[in-house]
């Protein structure tokens, strides 16, 4: 064995241990109710960051192009494991409707402006038909077989935006399937708020 191959294990085993060490902090978080948390500060990319540890493997070892596009760096005002519930609801979902998809992609695009910080997490399916995205945040409704969905991943996310005071929906204005959350910007005139 060579000095450079066992350097070039310790660093890979560094990394995964990293890695692991990650997502167990974030599967804490997840498992813990946080619905009394008081609302803080934080930033679209670090929502990103923490959320991605859960389904980044998943997407590279399904050959499932992610990527993001604009602005994270703006900041919102609320529970972070919960958005990040509802952000890793999204990704889950895009990936099972894409694995029929001759090419399979998930992005997500931020936008924003003084009051509205929007997230659209974007796939290669091609749209949802009208009847079923008129039913898609009612509770127990779901397009997946039995056994794969409960028909609530929607519904709650949707209670939990808009408990950010935010909007959550379907846009049904493009070519791919988009649902969008939209959450507004902490209005302060010092840079920080409370809730």
């Amino acid at each position: 064995l060579t000095p450079e191959y066992v350097k070039g294990h310790v660093v890979k085993i560094e990394q995964m241990t990293s890695r692991i060490a990650k997502i167990i902090k974030g599967l804490r978080s997840f498992s813990r109710n946080s619905d009394k948390d008081p609302f803080s500060e934080f930033t679209i990319q670090s929502l990103l960051d923490d959320t991605l540890e859960f389904c980044r493997e998943r997407f590279n070892n399904h050959s499932v192009k992610f990527s993001t596009n604009g602005d994270l760096s703006p900041t919102v005002l609320g529970r972070p494991t919960e958005l990040s519930q509802v952000i890793l609801n999204l990704l889950n979902n895009a990936f099972d409707a894409i694995q029929d998809q001759p090419q399979k992609w998930i992005k997500i695009e931020s936008e924003n402006n003084l009051d509205w910080v929007k997230i659209k997490i974007i796939d290669s399916g091609h749209g949802i038909p009208k009847e079923i995205a008129d039913r898609l945040m009612e509770p127990f409704f779901t397009t997946k077989s039995v056994g794969k969905g409960t028909g609530l991943g929607l519904s709650i996310s949707k209670g939990i935006i808009e408990d950010h005071h935010g909007h959550f929906y379907l846009d049904s204005t493009g070519s791919n399937t988009c649902f969008v959350i939209e959450l507004p910007r902490p209005i302060s005139n010092t840079g920080s708020t409370t809730n």
